[in-house]
């Protein structure tokens, strides 16, 4: 099924980019017509559409710019092997791409297999969001971007499909990650946090970049949009600004989402090449997804939570709190979670919340964690 929406890497660029590096043959595998997809936990999906973003032209293009960069990377760490399955060739019209990129992901999720999406435009990210329907549950996702966008369009897809997710049923939460504090309009933060959304800026991060790993740790779905990082570091950008993530911090949340047990799908979108220098945000592209693929190797499935011996318990008191709080800290990748005790239709739950050692730190300071906090109202 997938041979019929992909096109395999062409010859050319294989020739001068894939078989010069001698060891890529044994990290990098390219996808074969009707091969099984068993022995594969991680595939490459490239689309050449910018349809989406028309004033973007150039975006098609972005996939294998990355690929001939990703392609001369070393070995990912522990032995991890990556399934190139091709491009996603523009169809003919932009909804024609979008439902061959669910199609795609549907038959890689079934296969259980993480699917890394290398844009081509944002608006792409609406169908990766949809190929999670299959699953027929609730999802967090982590969107990483300087700036967010809902507005009435009807040529730039890329203005309005964030709409579909806050409309969308499949949507629990929607974490806005490096955000920059200018770009984001009154209206669009009293939406976001009226609506319980995460949102933590760029600032933060540069702080302590360990407080967004909570917020990748319960996504599902992470779409990055290279906008996310300063004009110094990604270059090939149509709207940049000299502020936003450096490069290493873009790797490290790469890194932090790839460790995410849960997390299915990452998208990396609207880079264009015709606008790179020196193919430095090809380059930085290709390193992001070389941290992503680590990440994914560093997995150790403690969450969900199977069995709470594999956790260490401690239990604060708040002055005032009519409750225990109530912390996990996992003995396999010591992060932490927070127990939040809930009543709902007459019986008492629980809800696992991804947090750090620093919100432990502020209830032992006899104080309410604002993670906490923001869950507690949300399940009000």
């Amino acid at each position: 099924m997938l041979s019929d929406f992909l096109q395999p890497v062409s010859d050319t660029l294989l020739e001068k980019f894939y078989h010069p590096n001698t060891y890529a043959k044994e990290y990098i595998h390219l996808y074969q017509e009707k091969q099984t997809l068993e022995n594969y936990s991680i595939a490459l999906l490239g689309v050449e559409d910018f349809r989406g973003y028309l004033t973007n032209i150039g975006t098609e293009k972005a996939p294998d710019e990355i690929r001939k960069q990703l392609y001369q990377c070393s070995a990912f760490t522990n032995g991890t092997k990556l399934l190139d399955v091709g491009n996603i060739k523009a169809g003919a019209t932009y909804i024609d791409t979008l439902v061959a990129v669910v199609e795609i992901m549907h038959e890689l999720f079934r296969n259980n297999i993480i699917t890394i999406i290398i844009g081509g435009d944002s608006a792409l990210a609406s169908a990766q969001f949809k190929a999670y329907e299959i699953f027929e549950n609730d999802i967090t996702v982590a969107h990483v971007a300087s700036r967010v966008l809902w507005e009435n369009s009807e040529v730039d897809i890329h203005k309005t499909y964030l709409k579909d997710f806050f409309l969308s049923n499949y949507l629990r939460k929607y974490n806005l990650l490096a955000y920059q504090s200018y770009f984001l309009h009154e209206k669009q933060l009293s939406f976001l946090t009226g609506k319980n959304h995460d949102i933590l800026r760029v600032g933060k991060i540069r702080e302590h970049i360990f407080e967004a790993e909570p917020f990748l740790r319960e996504a599902a779905m992470v779409t990055y949009n290279i906008n996310a990082l300063r004009f110094s570091d990604a270059p090939g950008q149509p709207d940049p600004s000299p502020n936003g993530l450096f490069g290493d911090e873009a790797c490290a949340l790469a890194r932090y989402a790839g460790m995410s047990d849960q997390l299915m799908s990452i998208g990396f979108y609207d880079y264009n090449p015709d606008h790179d220098k020196a193919n430095i945000t090809a380059k930085q592209c290709a390193q992001m997804i070389w941290y992503f693929i680590e990440g994914v190797s560093l997995r150790r499935s403690d969450y969900p939570i199977v069995d709470e011996k594999d956790f260490n318990t401690y239990i604060v008191q708040i002055d005032d709190a009519e409750n225990d709080f109530v912390f996990l800290k996992s003995k396999k990748s010591d992060r932490w979670w927070m127990k939040i005790l809930y009543d709902k239709n007459e019986f008492q739950k629980h809800l696992l919340v991804p947090c750090t050692y620093k919100d432990y730190l502020t209830a032992l300071n006899n104080e309410i964690p604002e993670r906490w906090m923001r869950e507690w109202v949300r399940l009000s």
